[in-house]
C-alpha cells in the first residue's frame, strides 16, 4: 500500500507505489507492467511542494556485468512538462490488469517537450547490456520510451486524493513546476552509495541474417490473392522459321513454371553459401570457440572483481563501525578514568580531614588523661575556675 504524506494538498509524497507505464510507438499503444524478475514491480515515487516537484520510475532489471538484480531509473523533468491531465480509468488496459487486481486505476498522462532521464548505477559500463532476455526487452521498450513525446503512468486508485491530484495538475499548468535539490535527491548516494549516472539506451540491434531470412520463408513470392493456371497447351498457329530465327527464342511455359518452383524451394530452404574448405571450416570453429571462452572468462572475472569490490566496501563499512566503537570505548574508558580521579581526590580529602580530627582528638584525650595526676594542671584549672567566678560575682 502507497504511504502518502500530506498535511495540506500543497505538499504531498509517494513513494514506490506499482506502476505501469504506457506510451504509443509508430501509432501503436505499448505498455510496460512486468519487470525482471517478474516477481517484483515496477515503483513509481511522486513528491511534491507547490513548485517543486519529482517523478521518478524505478524499473529492477539484471545487467549483464551486475547478475544481481539492480534497477534502471527513468525521471521526468518537471521543466519539461508541457501539459499533466489525470484521469480515473475504469476500464485499464489488459497489461495492467495482473498489477491492479483488475481494478481500476489513476493515470497521469504527461505531454514532453523533451526526453526523460535515464539513469544506472554507475559501475554499469556503457552500452547497457542485459543479463536476461526479460531484461533486454525492458532496455528496448525503455528505448522507445525515451523517444516518445508523451507517457502515461497508471497508479492504484487509492493513491491520491482528488485534491492532491487537482493541485499537481493546476502546478503543472501554470509551467511554474522545479526539480527539487538537496542530499535527498543526489543521485550520487543511489544504489548502497555507489552512485548513479546518465546514460543514452542503444537502440535495439537490427535482426539478423539468420531472422530476417527466415520471416521472409514464410511469404509467399506472390500475392495470396493470385493464383498461377496450370501450364497450358498454346493453340495458336506456330510462326515461321524465320520469325523464331530473327527473335530470341521464348521459353516454354512449362519451363516457366519448372522455375519458379525451383526459385521459390530456393528461398525458403536458403542453402549456405559457397562451402569453406575443411581446414579452414575447422579452424573458424576452434577461433570461435576460443573466443567464446575468453568471453566466458572475461565475464567470470568481471563478476568476481565487482563481488571483490562489493567485498571491500562491506569491510569498509565494517572498519568504520569498528573505528567508532573504539572512539566509543575510549571516550568510556577516558570517562571512567576522570570518575576514578574523582573519586580518589574526594577519599584523599576525607582521610586527611579524618586523620586531622584523630589528632585533635589525641590531644585532647592525652590533655584530659594527662591533667588528673598532674599538679600543675590543678593548680591551673582552679585558677581558672576562681578567676571566672570573680568575674560572674564583679558582674552581679
Amino acid at each position: 500500500m502507497a504511504s502518502v504524506e500530506a498535511s495540506v494538498d500543497a505538499s504531498f509524497g509517494i513513494d514506490e507505489v506499482k506502476a505501469v507505464l504506457g506510451w504509443h510507438h509508430d501509432g501503436v499503444p505499448q505498455y510496460l507492467a512486468q519487470p525482471d524478475p517478474k516477481s517484483s514491480f515496477i515503483h513509481f515515487t511522486l513528491h511534491f511542494d507547490t513548485t517543486l516537484a519529482l517523478f521518478e520510475i524505478s524499473i529492477p532489471i539484471s545487467y549483464k556485468q551486475h547478475t544481481r538484480t539492480s534497477a534502471i531509473c527513468i525521471r521526468i523533468n518537471p521543466r519539461s512538462i508541457t501539459s499533466l491531465t489525470q484521469s480515473i480509468v475504469r476500464d485499464i488496459p489488459d497489461a495492467a490488469k495482473p498489477i491492479f487486481g483488475f481494478t481500476s486505476a489513476i493515470c497521469l498522462d504527461f505531454k514532453l517537450n523533451d526526453a526523460v532521464t535515464v539513469l544506472i548505477p554507475s559501475f554499469i559500463s556503457e552500452p547497457v547490456t542485459a543479463a536476461r532476455k526479460r531484461s533486454g526487452i525492458i532496455i528496448n521498450s525503455l528505448y522507445e520510451l525515451t523517444q516518445a513525446t508523451s507517457l502515461r503512468i497508471y497508479i492504484p486508485e487509492d493513491t491520491l486524493s482528488q485534491s492532491q491530484l487537482e493541485s499537481l495538475s493546476t502546478a503543472t499548468a501554470q509551467q511554474k513546476l522545479h526539480p527539487f535539490s538537496g542530499p535527498d535527491y543526489d543521485i550520487a548516494r543511489w544504489f548502497w552509495g555507489r552512485g548513479a549516472k546518465v546514460t543514452t539506451l542503444p537502440a535495439p540491434p537490427l535482426p539478423s541474417y539468420n531472422k530476417a531470412t527466415a520471416d521472409q520463408a514464410n511469404i509467399p513470392l506472390y500475392s495470396e490473392s493470385i493464383t498461377f493456371d496450370p501450364p497450358t497447351t498454346s493453340h495458336k498457329r506456330k510462326r515461321s522459321q524465320d520469325a523464331v530465327g530473327k527473335r530470341v527464342q521464348v521459353p516454354d511455359s512449362a519451363v516457366i513454371w519448372a522455375k519458379l518452383l525451383e526459385l521459390e524451394a530456393t528461398v525458403q530452404h536458403h542453402p549456405p553459401p559457397a562451402t569453406i574448405p575443411g581446414d579452414q571450416s575447422q579452424h573458424i570453429k576452434e577461433l570461435h570457440a576460443i573466443i567464446d571462452k575468453l568471453q566466458t572468462q572475461s565475464t567470470q572475472y568481471e563478476q568476481k572483481a565487482l563481488d571483490r569490490e562489493t567485498e571491500v566496501t562491506n569491510l569498509r563499512i565494517q572498519l568504520a563501525q569498528c573505528e567508532k566503537k573504539v572512539l566509543d570505548l575510549e571516550t568510556e574508558v577516558a570517562a571512567l578514568r576522570d570518575a576514578q580521579d574523582n573519586a580518589d581526590n574526594t577519599g584523599s580529602v576525607e582521610i586527611s580531614e579524618m586523620q586531622e580530627n584523630i589528632l585533635d582528638l589525641e590531644g585532647k584525650i592525652d590533655y584530659v588523661t594527662r591533667g588528673k595526676d598532674d599538679d600543675d594542671f590543678a593548680h591551673i584549672l582552679k585558677e581558672d575556675i576562681l578567676n571566672e567566678l570573680i568575674v560572674r560575682i564583679s558582674r552581679g
